[in-house]
């Protein structure tokens, strides 16, 4: 199977976590049907339960899980049992988040965004990657064109030689927009984050970054707020204290002290793909991806330690508890318990060896472990659960 993606500057790089668990699931499940799967809604399965569900979260006292052909899943009972809500749309779901126990967004392949208004029975489309792409591209467009007008102003020679540097990034920014825009929604919306109600941030491949103050009604490109000219995929945002992080692709670790106003490039122990990111309010985080590759910090990511983890399945997802112990999944069924001191203490493997994309806690003290099978529960032995701190909804 082929697991990788042409890169803007001709480059072949790994696909990320969403699209490598979709190919998965796709040679288990079956070829995706025929149409337009932005404009029509997923079609009800006995199956979906059953099927490749790439994210699960808490909803207030329920549960929501998302994944492949717009199937949403809600369960009121912790798992034991699941009802499949309608989507609009039959596009592969990678997240979600909820703020409260009615609002939250979805979002997923082809650039969509999807919002619940009541705790995720009912979804309407906010956004799709046609219009994420004019979005991108009107922005590259503006910067470029202000930067232009800077150049023709009066500058001394230092000023001018920044000012060129910069505009030879702008300018590949612009093109590359124009070249997305020409392509058609194809670029994967892979995470998401949530202040309030109002205001939030989606991350996905190729830099895609838009921001919202109104719930998702409107949207603003952010993707050049980021040290990121080469336009790397972004993979995973969590809160961990009271900062943001985003997990990216080529080893790039970013931190935001404002709620992603602002973005730090942040000193990277490893130059692979990172696909998540957990941590606690005391500052211990951990950052995971590719063959098994795991780093931990405890001073807020200033620097970094190796983990070793002993296996090569690469790690998807991670849940940090109150003590400092941590659980990884990822791909080839694993599962790794870490001490607080990083040390591996369990590591366990599915029998049937498939992928496990994303790890919750839940109110019985189990993991809910969701992924090619669906969505099921381990006991997290030999360590107890008492509480979370989840990478996806850390704030809560």
């Amino acid at each position: 199977m082929n697991t990788q993606i042409q890169s803007r500057n001709g480059c072949k790089t790994r696909l990320t976590r969403s699209s490598l668990s979709l190919l998965i699931g796709l040679a288990i499940s079956g070829t995706v049907i025929a149409g337009d799967a932005l404009e029509e809604p997923a079609l009800k399965s006995d199956l979906a339960a059953s099927r490749m569900l790439l994210d699960i979260e808490r909803a207030g006292s329920n549960l929501v899980a998302v994944g492949e052909r717009g199937h949403i899943l809600i369960s009121t009972d912790e798992a034991d049992t699941w009802q499949q809500a309608p989507a609009p749309v039959r596009v592969t779901l990678t997240n979600t988040f909820f703020v409260d126990d009615s609002f939250g967004w979805a979002v997923g392949h082809d650039g969509v965004v999807l919002k619940t208004e009541d705790g995720g029975r009912n979804w309407r489309k906010v956004m799709d990657g046609e219009r994420a792409n004019k979005l991108m591209l009107g922005h590259a467009e503006a910067r470029l064109a202000e930067l232009e007008y800077e150049l023709e102003a009066d500058a001394d020679e230092q000023q001018r030689e920044e000012l060129e540097f910069e505009l030879e990034n702008r300018t590949y920014m612009a093109e590359d927009a124009a070249a997305f825009a020409d392509e058609g929604p194809s670029r994967p919306f892979l995470d998401l984050w949530f202040k309030d109600r109002n205001e939030g941030l989606v991350i996905g491949a190729f830099g895609l970054i838009l921001h919202t103050t109104d719930g998702g009604e409107t949207w603003s490109a952010w993707f050049d707020r980021l040290d990121n000219p080469s336009l790397f995929h972004l993979n995973a945002i969590s809160r961990i204290g009271d900062q943001l992080y985003i997990a990216a692709e080529a080893g790039n670790l970013y931190r935001s002290a404002d709620w992603g106003q602002h973005w730090e490039l942040l000193d990277s122990p490893y130059d692979g793909s990172f696909f998540g990111i957990t941590g606690n309010d005391r500052g211990r985080i951990i950052t995971f991806g590719l063959r098994g590759n795991a780093f931990q910090s405890d001073d807020w990511g200033d620097s970094w330690e190796t983990i070793e983890t002993g296996v090569d399945s690469t790690l998807f997802s991670g849940a940090m508890l109150a003590d400092g112990s941590a659980v990884l999944v990822g791909a080839a069924g694993v599962s790794l318990h870490l001490d607080a001191e990083g040390q591996v203490i369990g590591t366990d493997r599915d029998p049937a060896r498939l992928p496990q994309s994303k790890v919750l806690v839940s109110e019985k003290k189990e993991l809910l472990i969701a992924g090619a099978h669906g969505v099921h529960a381990a006991v997290p032995a030999p360590f107890h659960v008492t509480a979370t701190v989840s990478g996806g909804n850390a704030d809560e």
